[in-house]
């Protein structure tokens, strides 16, 4: 399977673990009552309101992290040469169930944060600027759309710079202040549909009016919601699919193929979209297990890999494949030691 092969199965993961994670914020904050958030944030009980907004265990997005790590094992089992016998990847053995369990929790540990930071930014951000419970309330719930009946425009569900972005957006358009206003209409994410109206607010000198900010943020909430939701998405797609074709190999090494026996080279899209980061390292060659070094210097053992330390800044949007190759001399001489599935 070549690179586009392989980068289209990751792409049509892609659209599912995003609704997935849509749909758990949905959910969440279908189960919360804006009256309750309001009395907590009046109160200052950040933990119970933790509590309240709680985003829960994703368990639609972890099967499917899952799917997508026995859909790159199923991908890559093709490559396998054929003189070592048929290759099935065993979902349950230790090497897979323990990738599978640590990369799920360190996952649910990380999204519970980034939802912590970003009600604590929204609250903060909202007393400081005098806002009311009952408003921040709404800034974090969202207000329900006359459309759909539905509440759109909330926080919740943003990590803590996303939720500062939504803030500082606010401030902005309620400033009054002609250069805020223009920063406002850089804002990448925006609703361009309301640019007029800021334009008129910024010619005349004047805030844009309470309500109207609160429209315009939340639907600058709305689209950087989705854009989380889709780097979640390609991310966790990317990691969990590289990671199943990599198990495929560490389970040859087990059932007794030489480690020395597996090679695997960087290969990027070679275009103007590779990161700076990782445009040097096309063609780096590594063996099995050990990790690729990007230009900045992180490890990744294929890419996608954030099991060492590489952040999203070096994961998030890569389109980058590793190539696995098993030496012409290792597939005859131990062809007959490996026949068989993997079990």
């Amino acid at each position: 399977m070549n690179q586009a092969e392989l980068i289209r199965q990751i792409e049509a993961m892609e659209p599912a673990m995003a609704k997935a994670y849509l749909d758990q914020i949905r959910a969440t904050l279908d189960a919360a009552t804006i009256a309750e958030i309001e009395r907590l944030i009046a109160d200052r009980d950040d933990s119970a309101l933790g509590d309240v907004l709680a985003v829960g265990v994703f368990a639609a997005l972890m099967e499917l992290i899952r799917s997508g790590y026995m859909a790159g094992a199923k991908a890559e089992v093709g490559s396998v040469p054929r003189s070592l016998g048929k290759q099935e990847l065993d979902v349950n053995a230790d090497g897979a169930q323990s990738w599978l369990a640590q990369h799920i929790a360190t996952l649910k540990a990380q999204m519970a944060m980034d939802q912590v930071d970003g009600i604590s930014v929204t609250v903060s951000s909202g007393l400081q600027a005098g806002r009311s419970p009952r408003q921040i309330a709404l800034d974090l719930a969202g207000r329900v759309s006359k459309q759909t009946g539905r509440r759109t425009g909330g926080t919740v569900g943003l990590p803590g710079n996303f939720s500062q972005y939504v803030a500082d957006a606010r401030t902005q358009l309620r400033s009054g202040d002609p250069e805020q206003l223009r920063k406002y209409l850089t804002r990448t994410r925006r609703d361009k549909r309301f640019d007029s109206m800021v334009m008129r607010a910024l010619k005349a000198g004047t805030p844009v009016s309470s309500s109207d900010a609160d429209r315009i943020a939340g639907r600058y909430a709305d689209r950087l919601l989705q854009t989380h939701a889709q780097m979640i998405a390609r991310t966790e797609a990317l990691e969990s699919f590289s990671a199943g074709r990599d198990r495929v190999y560490e389970q040859l090494v087990e059932r007794g193929l030489p480690r020395e026996a597996i090679v695997k080279d960087w290969e990027t899209r070679r275009d103007e979209k590779v990161r700076n980061s990782h445009a040097g390292m096309q063609g780096q060659t590594r063996a099995l297990g050990e990790p690729f070094s990007t230009n900045s210097g992180a490890l990744l053992r294929y890419p996608g890999d954030r099991g060492l330390g590489a952040g999203w800044d070096e994961t998030a949007n890569c389109r980058c494949q590793a190539r696995y190759t098993i030496r012409a001399n290792y597939a005859r001489r131990d062809a007959g030691n490996l026949r068989g599935a993997i079990r």
